[in-house]
């Protein structure tokens, strides 16, 4: 994925995680001793991308000077700050930046996604873009009776017969007709699929995204292949 440049939003208060995005954003929140944005990056630099575009915002200053400290001679990484804007502000404010394909990834979500699969879904498929999707795991258990209200199974935390989205949309220029700005990825997506130009990737292995305290403890257990496994 040389010739792609990753889009990552990063730019929001993450007020869920307070007091620990107080004093920094959440995307230097740290998992096994490193912040969510290092173990984002080496994992989509170990699929061969160099480009890296951040849309920040909030205290962005402390993710620019970050940066300086991880970056390496091959990686192109550039900071675009929106201040206080919806996720396609941030994304179309950095347009300019990215020259071809996009990978857009959400700064607070990590996942072991094939992203060479992704790629080549994405090519066979001929749609303007691609969005990676995970199974919905039920949060409860679930009871199982029949008509004589007698139980006859309960499930712990089962997987649902429904797929969500984790960020990691794959797209082509043409894509960004499909943006528009005081919006989100989510309807930004839905133009696409409207218009018959979005299809899915399934990724059913592991993936975290970090909104609560109870996300940020999982996902320090959780095994991906990044810079703390």
């Amino acid at each position: 994925m040389k010739n792609v440049t990753a889009v990552v939003l990063c730019g929001g208060k993450g007020e869920r995680l307070r007091p620990l995005t107080s004093e920094i954003p959440k995307a230097l929140v740290p998992i096994r001793g490193y912040p969510i944005m290092q173990h984002l990056l080496t994992y989509l630099a170990g699929s061969g991308i160099r480009k890296f575009v951040l849309c920040v915002g909030y205290k962005a200053t402390l993710i620019e000077q970050f940066v300086e400290t991880v970056r390496r001679p091959d990686w192109d990484i550039r900071c675009v700050d929106s201040g206080d804007a919806s996720m396609n502000d941030r994304i179309l404010d950095a347009r300019e930046l990215i020259p071809g394909r996009a990978l857009i990834c959400y700064g607070d979500t990590i996942a072991n996604v094939d992203l060479v699969a992704l790629e080549s879904l994405h090519a066979k498929s001929g749609v303007l873009a691609t969005m990676t999707v995970h199974p919905l795991r039920s949060p409860f258990g679930i009871v199982e009776f029949n008509e004589n209200a007698l139980v006859t199974g309960i499930v712990e935390k089962p997987l649902l017969p429904y797929w969500v989205n984790i960020g990691f949309v794959l797209g082509e220029p043409r894509a960004f007709e499909y943006m528009e700005r005081n919006s989100n990825i989510v309807e930004f997506c839905s133009a696409l699929s409207g218009a018959g130009c979005l299809a899915a990737y399934k990724h059913v292995g592991q993936h975290v995204t970090i909104n609560t305290a109870r996300d940020l403890a999982e996902a320090q257990v959780v095994d991906f292949a990044t810079v703390g496994a």
